[in-house]
This record gives structure tokens, sequence and C-alpha cells, in this order.
């Protein structure tokens, strides 16, 4: 019991670490690929946190995550990142975020053993990530000729297809839950910041974006910075989840809440 403890402990210490780490080298946590309004994927060690440890500390990184983002706020105050320097906007909803992934994990979990729920989830996060990813790589790419933009749209299409099917055919078909979990958890992710933004830090989007449509920036952000977290999040944390659960004390210990 108390070697499961410490194991916890030392697991959640590194993650943060990992999140500290993450957020101040440049490039890694935060990456700029639009000045002003960087793609994250630092919440990558808390969607872990979320599905991995106990309540009681699933939410540390998440904390740790709010934290880094807030110094970086203050520190490049340019863009979208004034927004988070309200702890409103950079901690609250990132805590929410963990809520929200901790639980949605235990009822994925349910809808694995029905195979009509399970089939209709696997569908409605395929549908919702082919069209993320058209709609993100026309953001990105929208200075190529239209015939690159469908090229690339369809070589990650087919990278995510062929992360699912070597799930499915080396591990089995419960293991396809991993990768729709870190999907739908970026996109909540992305959802809880954009709405708390709106309501703590409007001016900032409307400077930001030039449009006072809070609906229309919810959607570019969840098309644009939402999909391409998803994708990344989903492809990096699935196979750092499945060694971790391959771990014995982890299987014994962590997964059990």
């Amino acid at each position: 019991m108390k070697r499961n403890e410490t194991f916890e402990l030392v697991l959640t210490s590194l993650f943060v670490a990992l999140i500290f780490l993450m957020g101040f080298v440049p490039q890694i946590g935060f990456i700029t690929l639009v000045p002003g309004n960087p793609i994250t994927i630092i919440h990558i060690p808390v969607l872990l946190a979320a599905v991995l440890f106990r309540r009681k500390y699933a939410f540390i990184p998440a904390l740790a995550f709010g934290v880094v983002s807030l110094l970086q706020a203050l520190m490049n105050q340019v863009g979208f990142n004034v927004a988070f320097i309200n702890p409103m906007v950079s901690i609250v909803p990132r805590l929410l975020f963990a809520v929200a992934v901790h639980f949605l994990y235990q009822l994925l979990k349910k809808v694995v053993d029905n195979p009509v729920g399970y089939t209709l989830t696997l569908i409605g996060i395929g549908i919702i990530t082919v069209g993320g990813i058209i709609l993100g790589v026309n953001e990105i790419f929208k200075a190529l000729d239209q015939v690159w933009i469908i090229i690339i749209a369809l070589s990650i299409i087919l990278l995510f297809a062929g992360t699912y099917f070597y799930l499915y055919k080396k591990h089995n078909y419960k293991s396809l839950l991993v990768p729709s979990l870190f999907i739908l958890g970026t996109l909540i992710h992305t959802i809880l910041v954009v709405v708390f933004a709106s309501i703590f830090s409007y001016d900032v989007l409307v400077t930001v974006f030039g449009s006072t449509d809070i609906a229309a920036i919810l959607v570019y952000l969840v098309g644009f910075n939402g999909m391409m977290e998803a994708v990344v999040a989903a492809l990096i944390g699935t196979p750092i989840f499945l060694v971790l659960i391959s771990v014995p004390v982890v299987q014994n210990r962590l997964l059990k809440d």
C-alpha cells in the first residue's frame, strides 16, 4: 500500500516537472504557428493524469498547467496570451478540464461494453476528427494550392486511421477508446478556455479576433487550435498511456478509483 502511494506521488511529481519543462522551453509545450495564438500540447500530461491517477492526485498536474499558462502569459503579453493573465482563464478551465476527462473516462469504459454505444461513439469521434483535420489544415496551409491542402489532410487522416487499426490489431477493441478520449478531452479543454475567456476576457477576444461574434471565434478555435491539439494529443498520448498501463503497479493501483 505504502509502495503504491509513493509511486503515485513520484509519478505526479514527474508529471508536474514535465509540465513546467514543456511550458518554459520554447516551441515544446506551446507551439506558435500563428503569432499570439499558440497550439498547446502541454495538456497531454494532464490528460494522462486525469485517466491514470486517483482523484486526489489527478488534478495536481492540471493546476500546474494553469500556473504555467498564467506565468507564460505574464512574460509574453501578445495576442490571445493576454487573456490568460486572468486566473479565471488560465487556471480554472484547466482544473475543470481534468475533472471532465476523469469522469468521461469512467463513462467511456462503460460505453465500451455496449456494442451499439461503442460503435456510435467511434463513428461520432471519427466524423469530428476528419472534419476538424480538414478545417485545421485549411487554416494552417491556406497559402498553398488546394491540391496540396487535400494531400496533407488525407495524409493526416490516413495516419490517424492507421493508428486506430494498429491499436485494434495489436491490443484490443477497448484500446480504441484511448485516442477517442484524448480527442474529446482536448476539445473539451478548448471549449472551456474559450467560454471562460469570453466571460472574463471578452475585450481581449474582440481585440485579437476583430469580432464580437463569440460563436464564430469558438468555432475557429475549436476547429484550428482544438483539432490540431487533439490529433497531436491522440498520436503522442496514446502510446505513452499504453506503456504506463503495462507497469504492474499502475495496473494494480493507479487504474483503481
